[in-house]
């Protein structure tokens, strides 16, 4: 397994690739193979007794020319412990795996993560060396049907194509018992227990939207200054992150203050953020972009109702439109505005999309289906 980051950093593909290799683990022999910025995880070297070959990076150029050198000493120290490379996402360090994987006779895999991003297409774009690479992928995982429309125009790269979606822990990923049980819960978090709350769990980028979110509920407070609703925020906010804009963290964090900590409330991470979807009484996912989020499933899991930006091929995909979620334009946020409006003054009607959504993942897309699903991968490509 190859991905850009490992445990005890988290995010939604670390917890993807900690599921499955724990499910398969009596099926595969895996080791990870991930990169820090931060010296003091380098001394995790196993994780769930999986071993970890982490490298450190710090974005300069000494950095990456030791970062190639340690990859490329990697393989042939460790070439004889595995048959296959799975990666996790595209980049440039990807390329360079897959030329050392193919130098080293090894099949690879490529999960295709973000569509605008790791798609064939956009890898086009990026120029002819990565296409190159790119190319010589051996099986393409696409997690949502927006992927394959350039697969399909290729015949021989369709062969290679397969769809296989994220998955969700549905144990873990609960609903609570009943009101009594998210009171509790509340307490616990540090959030207040009588007013409606509003999760938005992502970075904080122009992609991911947080700022319509913050948009239309102010709106809210506007017209209904009575309403009792608050939004929790879960994202890092460091600016060091490159996956953060220092404006948009500024201009939310603005817009918010006479109410944070009162009704808006800001966590950079949280190794328990299962139990933030089941304090919550509204999951909004604002995004312009995704590849098959995570966070989406994880809230409908916990069956917590959903409001969505309609991504074609992608949340489309995911959500029936007012039985088991809501869908709105990328950006329209007057209609988001009328999405929370109705959802927060209709507690019937949230239990009802609630407890739908938490159907639609237990049928398809618990996390034991996913693993089987790339277990038969596997077993066809190596």
């Amino acid at each position: 397994m190859v991905t850009g980051v490992y445990f005890p950093e988290v995010n939604g593909a670390i917890r993807q690739c900690m599921e499955i290799t724990e499910l398969l683990q009596d099926k595969v022999f895996f080791n990870v193979l991930t990169t820090t910025k931060k010296v003091q995880l380098l001394k995790y070297k196993h994780v769930a007794g999986i071993r970890v070959y982490r490298f450190l990076v710090s974005g300069h150029i000494l950095s990456d020319i030791l970062q190639v050198l340690s990859i490329f000493l990697f393989f042939i120290k460790h070439s004889s412990k595995f048959n296959a490379v799975h990666l996790h996402g595209f980049s440039s360090r990807s390329a360079l795996i897959i030329i050392l994987s193919k130098v080293f006779r090894k099949k690879v895999i490529l999960k295709l993560t973000s569509f605008g991003h790791d798609d064939l297409d956009s890898v086009k774009r990026k120029g002819w060396l990565l296409y190159y690479c790119y190319s010589l992928v051996d099986a393409y995982i696409g997690i949502s049907p927006i992927f394959e429309k350039s697969f399909l125009k290729i015949k021989r790269d369709s062969k290679r194509y397969h769809r296989i979606p994220n998955g969700v822990d549905t144990n873990l990923f609960t609903p609570v018992k009943g009101n009594k049980e998210k009171i509790l819960l509340r307490s616990k978090l540090g959030l207040p227990a009588d007013i409606n709350l509003i999760l938005f769990v992502g970075h904080f980028s122009l992609e991911k939207s947080a700022i319509h979110l913050l948009s239309a509920w102010l709106r809210l407070q506007e017209k209904h200054s009575t309403s009792q609703s608050g939004i929790v925020f879960i994202g890092s906010m460091d600016k060091n992150n490159f996956e953060v804009e220092t404006e948009v963290v500024n201009t939310i964090r603005s817009q918010s203050k006479q109410f944070i900590n009162n009704k808006v409330f800001f966590l950079e991470k949280t190794d328990r953020i299962e139990e933030y979807y089941q304090a919550a009484d509204i999951y909004v996912l604002p995004s312009m972009r995704e590849g098959l989020p995570n966070t989406l499933l994880e809230a409908m899991s916990c069956a917590v109702p959903v409001i969505s930006t309609r991504l074609i091929g992608i949340t489309d995909w995911i959500i029936d439109n007012n039985v088991d979620g809501f869908l709105y334009e990328p950006g329209d946020i007057d209609g988001l505005y009328l999405l929370l409006e109705k959802l927060l003054s209709d507690v019937p009607l949230r239990n009802n999309i609630g407890f739908n959504a938490r159907k639609t993942i237990q049928s398809r897309f618990d996390i034991s289906i996913t693993a089987m699903q790339i277990y038969k991968l596997y077993n066809v490509v190596v």
